[in-house]
């Protein structure tokens, strides 16, 4: 297996296919370890200030959702945007799922894809996958700008992208699981964040 590091500043818009790689962009995928610096996917819009990494681990009450399991994340997800993710528990409460909502690659519906999360001593990493990683947010930091088993890159919400600040995504953070999914993954920006404020 091999170690890989979370990205430290770019920031994905949305899920990409890795089509169209030259030889060499595939084995630096593989390697994991030059992705934050050497690559930035073709829809991903660099800003300035706050990492992936920073907004996953400011945001998580968002996407990292313990206390659901496979179908009601599933059900969550079916109704947003392809490439919008979670992490839940499995039916038996005893390991973490990656669960995202991907365009079907059979037809023209879309359909909710889970990754078992392995957890060995100190690492993680999805079933399949020789990527490791030291937690949750840099596993999923990785997974938003290339994606390895997955048919496309995970996809963070909009108004956590367009985030700017630490206390945008306290905000965005502290909406509560049902106010978060209807406030953050229909398209809402952190415009409505001063509202929330005030």
């Amino acid at each position: 297996m091999r170690r890989a590091e979370a990205p430290s500043s770019a920031h994905p818009a949305g899920p990409i296919p890795d089509a169209g790689k030259g030889e060499g962009e595939e084995d630096e995928e593989k390697d994991g370890m030059r992705l934050g610096l050497s690559i930035t996917p073709r829809n991903c819009i660099p800003r300035r200030g706050i990492s992936v990494l920073e907004k996953l681990v400011k945001t998580c009450p968002v996407w990292l959702q313990l206390g659901l399991g496979q179908a009601e994340a599933a059900k969550i997800l079916q109704q947003e945007m392809a490439g919008m993710f979670l992490v839940c528990r499995d039916n038996n409460l005893k390991q973490l799922v990656l669960c995202v909502h991907f365009p079907s690659l059979k037809g023209s519906s879309a359909e909710v894809l889970e990754y078992p999360i392995k957890e060995e001593k100190a690492i993680l990493y999805l079933e399949g996958s020789v990527l490791v990683f030291e937690d949750i947010f840099r596993l999923i930091a990785f997974y938003c700008v290339s994606r390895d088993l997955l048919p496309f890159t995970l996809r963070l919400p909009q108004a956590i992208l367009e985030a700017s600040s630490f206390l945008e995504l306290e905000t965005i953070s502290n909406l509560g699981l049902e106010t978060a999914w209807e406030h953050l993954l229909n398209g809402y920006t952190p415009l409505c964040l001063g509202e929330l404020n005030s």
